[in-house]
């Protein structure tokens, strides 16, 4: 068995468990009020924002079995990358990939959306699966990195279809962050300096307002012309999964 071992060192998230219980009690997610089978979330270390990943893998379905997490890092043009360990070791223990319907999935790629194995570390997957293994321990999950273009639209599809021929009742979750602002990431214009605060939200808004309504198009392109999302592709394959 090709098992994938923790990556990411213990600040991004609990070493064990118990202590990853301890913060799913703190923060007290409450499952929303309809079952959704896709969410967007960031994937900064848990201290950030564990609460926001929390309550969105709380509000999925609880008939799921399979939890699909798309993380990004993954420009446009890209390959996309594929996690084809057997097991990932979580702090829950052994959460177990479901081979199958990856593969279902791989065999409908088209000659522009070539694929290749994951062999390095990336946050924007990990810090979402230690959670999932928590919160959805009977589901066995499935992991791409995604490239930030219009491709994405179509693997959003790919996965729906994929679901319906393997008979799974299935989840995903596209993994970015917004916006990144401030010295550390030489990102801070002239016209934001005022009100740097309100400048990045209004902007982190219009990427999330057109996520929300479905257009794939304009999310790409505020990505882009805004540098307001890290790693796009994730949110919009979750997105496109959704609407299939």
């Amino acid at each position: 068995m090709k098992i994938r071992r923790r990556g990411l060192p213990k600040g991004w998230y609990p070493a064990t468990e118990e202590d990853i219980r301890g913060h799913l009690r703190r923060w007290s997610p409450s499952p929303a009020a309809v079952s959704a089978i896709a969410g967007v979330v960031p994937h900064a270390g848990w201290e950030f924002c564990g609460s926001m990943i929390a309550s969105v893998l709380v509000s999925l379905s609880d008939e799921i079995q399979t939890m699909v997490v798309l993380g990004g890092h993954n420009p446009a043009g890209g390959l996309f990358i594929n996690y084809k360990d057997d097991a990932w070791e979580l702090p829950a223990g052994l959460y177990s990939r479901d081979a199958a319907y990856v593969d279902s999935v791989e065999k409908s790629l088209t000659k522009n959306m070539p694929s290749i194995e994951e062999r390095n570390v990336d946050n924007t997957v990990e810090v979402v699966m230690a959670m999932a293994g928590v919160i959805k321990p009977r589901s066995k999950w499935a992991a791409w990195r995604v490239p930030s273009d219009e491709r994405a639209i179509r693997f959003g599809e790919l996965l729906a279809e994929a679901a319906d021929r393997e008979g799974r009742s299935v989840a995903v979750i596209g993994s970015t962050d917004l916006t990144h602002y401030g010295p550390n990431y030489v990102f801070m214009p002239p016209e934001s300096r005022n009100d740097p605060v309100t400048w990045v939200e209004k902007r982190d808004r219009l990427l999330l307002d057109a996520i929300v309504s479905g257009d794939a198009e304009r999310a790409l392109e505020l990505s882009a012309s805004h540098l307001s999302a890290c790693s796009i592709g994730g949110a919009i394959a979750a997105m496109s999964f959704a609407l299939s």
